[in-house]
């Protein structure tokens, strides 16, 4: 998938409240003060006006434009394994099952620690449930896992705090797009230029393993004994809950670390 050195990253929905949301400091390396980064949709149909949407609010920012490639592969292969490409986003969706988690995001890092690829799953598992399936909670999902491919994390993770009027804020019900504290941050997290790039046009062909998962039925990342559509590699072992948040390290052959940061569910 990678090179040694290169580090895998996965989040979904994580931090407490902070005046600063960034991921850490990952971020995309360019050269200059504005980019494109193209973002290949490999979502059903029914997910492609939320996907728009957040690319477009995500763009807003003059630091980032995502480039839209309408023309990503959409078979259950393609979307299962959601392989992120060298140099872009990939974006999926899937009855990945009753695994506890909405979406996804996954980055990858480079050797100086820069973002070099990223993806993001929707888990229609639990968006075709009257609970989430609504819009509001597809658009705030999208934007959020989006947000986190870019370098962002969470506002606020506290279901019971006052909401903060942004999809990187944990509430319910949710809030659909970006606030101006995001595009700050986004404008901090990028206000410096690198000496060269870790973005570049995709390629279909290159991957990333997809942050799947085979955790033994009713452990970790399977704790709804669920495996098949979460792929061939596992997430590893949990290095503690928190909450509704979870985090997960898996160390590869090659030495690369893989985490995964979960926000389950509410009742799982």
């Amino acid at each position: 998938m990678m090179k040694t050195l290169l580090f895998f990253l996965t989040s979904l929905i994580s931090i407490s409240a902070s005046a600063d949301n960034s991921w850490g400091t990952y971020h995309w390396a360019r050269e200059s003060s504005s980019f494109e980064l193209e973002l290949i949709n490999s979502t059903t149909s029914n997910w492609d006006d939320y996907v728009t949407q957040a690319v477009g609010d995500w763009s807003a920012s003059p630091e980032v434009t995502l480039v839209e490639d309408t023309n990503g592969g959409t078979s259950k292969k393609i979307r299962r394994q959601c392989r992120a490409p060298k140099g872009g986003l990939r974006i999926c969706n899937l009855a990945y099952g009753q695994t506890g988690w909405l979406g996804i995001a996954g980055i990858s890092l480079d050797a100086n620690g820069h973002i070099s690829q990223g993806y993001t799953k929707l888990n229609d598992s639990y968006f075709s449930l009257s609970y989430y399936d609504k819009a509001s909670w597809k658009q705030s999902v999208t934007c959020q896992e989006l947000g986190h491919n870019l370098g962002l994390d969470h506002q606020d993770e506290d279901f019971d705090n006052k909401t903060l009027f942004s999809c990187m804020d944990y509430q319910d019900p949710p809030f659909p797009y970006p606030n101006g504290h995001d595009y700050q941050q986004i404008a901090d997290i990028y206000g410096h230029s690198d000496s060269y790039d870790s973005y570049s046009q995709t390629d279909e062909g290159s991957s990333s393993d997809g942050g799947s998962c085979n955790a033994p039925k009713g452990k970790g990342c399977n704790k709804a004994n669920f495996s098949g559509n979460n792929g061939e590699i596992g997430w590893g072992n949990s290095l503690g809950r928190r909450g509704n948040s979870e985090v997960f390290l898996r160390v590869d052959h090659n030495g690369i670390r893989h985490l995964t940061h979960v926000t389950w569910a509410k009742g799982h």
